[in-house]
């Protein structure tokens, strides 16, 4: 990752430059986070509005349903067309190897496995990225990783400490319309002592913060009933709302979506995929930078 992507990546408006503002000085673990975190993974099919998105296991198959036998897969692609497009019932597997690398194994498909137009041989794993193009007989698939448990950059081993005494108890109001990466930003902040509320919408967002005191925000842009900018512009002029930090979570790493965001109030901007240490700091750092010093 080279300066300019890693700028397309993390952004502040105001905040004092933090030591984990570069993704080359971030931290290498998580400690126990590593294990307990699961992957969030994304599948699109090419030329279809469906998205797939699943929460990674230690090995996990990619195929389709079967009615008669009762069979379903841990990625299960019969929304896809999948059998007039060839994919065998267990076509696939990704199988996670230690805490940084998942790996892809065709099953000895009928109409094969190919990742960026390589073909699989089986039983051989091949290297799982974000962003690649993986066909199962004639659907193609784009990957993305929505959820990393920790950064896999060769960076000094420093530790963030499962410490329940790190959230010092703040509220943490989560706005994010997919579920298993919701669950995912809720338990890291469980683990971390946080108070955390997790909704899916900006409605709920809203009714939230005019009943209950929140310290920050951590919201994605795109939202099922409002544009995430129109939101936090809302909430910037709300006497309510106006000093709560937020941070927007989003693949949306266009360098015009970031400064948009900013523009319109945002604290901090990451991008998708966001591994669990860069929102654990960012969190942590704006609460610091909100919370008056005692005297």
């Amino acid at each position: 990752m080279n300066g300019d992507e890693d700028s397309m990546r993390f952004q502040t408006r105001h905040l004092e430059p933090p030591a984990y503002a570069h993704p080359s000085q971030m931290l290498a673990k998580t400690g126990p986070l590593d294990n307990s975190l699961p992957w969030v993974i994304e599948f699109r099919a090419v030329g279809t509005p469906i998205t797939i998105q699943v929460q990674v296991k230690d090995s996990m198959i990619l195929g389709r349903s079967d009615a008669v036998t009762g069979f379903k897969p841990e990625v299960d692609l019969t929304s896809c067309d999948a059998f007039a497009k060839g994919v065998s019932r267990k076509h696939a597997t990704i199988v996670m190897r230690g805490d940084d690398k998942l790996m892809l194994q065709d099953l000895y498909s009928t109409n094969g496995t190919r990742i960026n137009d390589v073909t699989c041989a089986p039983p051989t794993e091949y290297r799982l990225r974000h962003g690649d193009e993986i066909s199962l007989g004639r659907l193609r698939l784009q990957v993305f990783f929505a959820v990393v448990p920790a950064h896999t950059q060769p960076v000094p081993p420093i530790i963030l400490e499962t410490n329940p005494l790190n959230g010092l108890g703040k509220h943490v109001l989560v706005l994010e319309d997919d579920k298993d990466v919701g669950n995912v930003f809720k338990l890291a902040l469980d683990m971390q002592g946080y108070r955390v509320t997790v909704v899916d919408n900006a409605a709920s967002a809203l009714n939230t913060l005019s009943t209950v005191s929140i310290d920050a925000i951590v919201m994605d842009l795109l939202l099922p009933d409002m544009d995430g900018f129109d939101l936090v512009r809302f909430l910037r002029r709300q006497p309510n709302t106006a000093k709560i930090p937020v941070l927007v979570v989003s693949g949306a790493t266009a360098g015009y979506q970031m400064g948009k965001a900013l523009e319109a109030g945002a604290d901090i901007f990451l991008g998708k995929p966001v591994a669990v240490e860069e929102l654990m700091r960012a969190v942590k750092a704006m609460i610091a930078q909100n919370t008056p010093a005692r005297a």
